[in-house]
């Protein structure tokens, strides 16, 4: 595993199956990169202003609906009028006959587009359908756009991913009518499409949408932002990293890449073969500060294409980086045998220094979850208002307990890959007593698991609402029996008082939880106290919700804390600040 494996990470949502059909302009590889001649003013060929509006709201009345699965209902000509009427975004759980039920369903709509506006393409159009629960394939028109999870007998669930996908040039009928048909399949709990955006919109649309906004290009900033692109791709295709690195500015930071870190990404990369770099239906906006900003499909030879926001300073032929303090880092994992995700949230801190360093949280999700979880609940904004000092780091658990087994090795991900990549990429203080493990449900049930049997790596342990009663509840037969003592209240009666004692610990737990974990959380500290380990814990009314425990990550962040404030740290000296004049987070 090299934190190197991982492709340049998406600063917007989550894509689905992409069709690409507009790049920017090719650059012959022949070209020096490090002597761009000086572009035409009016060489805008790579990119639009970004100032199409465009948008059909799907949301609402008038789809149909069907349990059930069947090829034939993606077909535009299938009769669905003996279908269900039904309205959209949904919830399973609203309706009595399907509160219970998991499997498949079907839904259709059928509606007519507009003639074709002036100034729209169908490689500007994106069809956002929301988030669905659990897995969905898409089909415009007969012809599938996209599909996110996965189906059974390889049932996977992304019920927190939100859905982009890109009809392919011509498949969209203008003035004409329409059929959009999605299959859904729902493995466990509620079920359906349960948020928006839904409809057809231009990629300026849904940017207003997101709260993204700004002013068009001129021709001017246009030909600017054409050249830094080409640039880069000249320089990338050339094998030139330093050409490359030359593109970046001083104090560069997008989605966790530093210079160094993103020059040392594309050196492997090169060692791989030759690298080239396209950006697709990029368009080009400015933002409040003037600073130009592009939304493009970008994609790296051989790695995975991802929507992105480049940020490019208006006046020097550079990409600034985006300096998010919340967003998704990936690599290739040898322990899962496949690209994975983890979510990090930095402090407010950690973009206005340079060497400073900081300890670290691993958060855990629970069961049927992952990383993306936490983009739902605006995680970050909860960790900014309860003013959190810590790199906090999100691992994409799924429904792996957490351990070792045919359905994946999580542990060795989290334990052997993920925590010293981390350290390596990241400013961290690089020391168990600096690095504290969280986990809520399951991911509580992971937290004492990881904490305990691995006391070298992790100092304070805090579980919400916690699955301390159970052994992990994945793999073969043999597996779970081989498992069995990973159970956190069998792990701590057989622990001393001195190794338990190492830690610091948090749990909580609802009195009305449906799974009994207020119980096993009340077992828990009757088991720390008889051994006489102080810890802090609570009971509380409430189920096995977010509304349960959301409110008492104070509590657990503030163990946290106070873990991390008992082992002082001498920091290194802060080198002078790069000042670019613009306001990041």
């Amino acid at each position: 595993m090299s934190p190197t494996a991982k492709h340049f990470r998406s600063a917007g949502a989550l894509l689905g199956t992409l069709v690409l059909s507009l790049a920017c302009v090719n650059v012959p590889t022949s070209a020096s990169a490090g002597t761009r001649p000086t572009p035409k003013p009016t060489d805008t060929s790579c990119a639009t202003t970004g100032s199409v509006d465009f948008g059909v709201d799907l949301a609402g009345d008038g789809w149909k609906f069907t349990t059930g699965d069947d090829a034939a209902w993606s077909d535009p000509s299938f009769s669905d009028t003996a279908w269900r009427d039904w309205t959209v975004p949904d919830n399973w759980g609203n309706h009595t006959d399907l509160s219970g039920y998991d499997g498949f369903a079907w839904y259709r709509k059928t509606f007519t587009l507009p003639a074709r506006p002036t100034g729209v393409t169908d490689s500007n159009i994106i069809a956002a359908l929301g988030k669905i629960d659990d897995a969905d394939q898409v089909f415009l028109n007969g012809s599938e756009i996209g599909r996110t999870g996965g189906f059974p007998p390889t049932f996977d669930s992304t019920w927190e991913v939100p859905r982009e996908y890109y009809p392919a040039d011509g498949l969209l009928r203008w003035g004409a009518t329409n059929t959009i048909a999605v299959r859904v399949y729902d493995g466990t709990g509620g079920g359906g499409f349960y948020q928006g955006p839904i409809g057809l919109y231009s990629k300026s649309r849904l940017r207003t949408l997101a709260g993204v906004t700004g002013t068009a290009a001129t021709r001017t900033q246009l030909a600017h932002a054409c050249a830094v692109l080409n640039q880069q791709h000249r320089a990338v295709a050339a094998g030139d990293w330093r050409a490359y690195a030359a593109t970046l500015a001083n104090g560069f930071f997008h989605q966790g890449d530093t210079t160094d870190r993103r020059v040392s990404e594309l050196r492997t990369l090169l060692k791989k073969g030759k690298v080239t770099l396209t950006d697709a239906q990029a368009e080009v906006f400015v933002d409040s500060q003037g600073r130009l900003v592009v939304d493009t499909i970008r994609t790296w030879t051989g790695l995975p294409t991802a929507r992105e926001l480049l940020y490019l300073d208006p006046k020097k032929d550079v990409e600034l980086g985006d300096h998010a303090r919340f967003f998704r880092d990936d690599y290739d994992s040898a322990a899962m045998n496949r690209r994975v995700q983890f979510n990090v949230y930095l402090p407010k801190g950690y973009t206005k220094t340079t060497a400073k360093r900081f300890p670290v949280v691993y958060m855990l999700n629970g069961f049927n979850g992952s990383n993306i979880e936490w983009e739902a609940r605006d995680i970050d904004a909860v960790l900014d208002k309860l003013g959190v000092d810590s790199i906090v780091v999100f691992p994409d658990g799924d429904s792996g307990w957490y351990v070792d087994t045919a359905a994946g090795n999580f542990k060795s991900m989290i334990v052997k890959e993920i925590v010293p990549m981390v350290d390596r990429v990241y400013r961290t203080v690089a020391d168990r007593d600096h690095r504290g493990i969280s986990g809520v449900s399951m991911g509580g049930q992971g937290a004492f698991t990881l904490g305990l049997t691995n006391p070298d790596l992790f100092s304070s342990i805090a579980s919400h609402m916690g699955a301390l009663s159970l052994a992990p509840l994945v793999g073969t037969a043999e597996e779970r029996a081989a498992n069995a003592g990973l159970r956190p209240l069998t792990l701590v009666a057989g622990m001393s008082a001195a190794d338990l004692n190492r830690h610091r610990f948090y749990l909580d737990g609802g009195d009305s939880d449906e799974y009994r974990f207020g119980v096993a959380a009340q077992q828990m500290s009757t088991a720390l106290a008889a051994k006489g380990v102080k810890h802090d814990y609570q009971l509380g009314a409430g189920n096995h919700s977010d509304a349960y425990w959301m409110p008492k990550l104070d509590r657990s962040f503030g163990l946290h804390a106070e873990q991390f404030a008992a082992y002082p740290v001498k920091q290194p000296r802060e080198p002078k600040p790069v000042k670019d004049g613009y306001v990041w987070p």
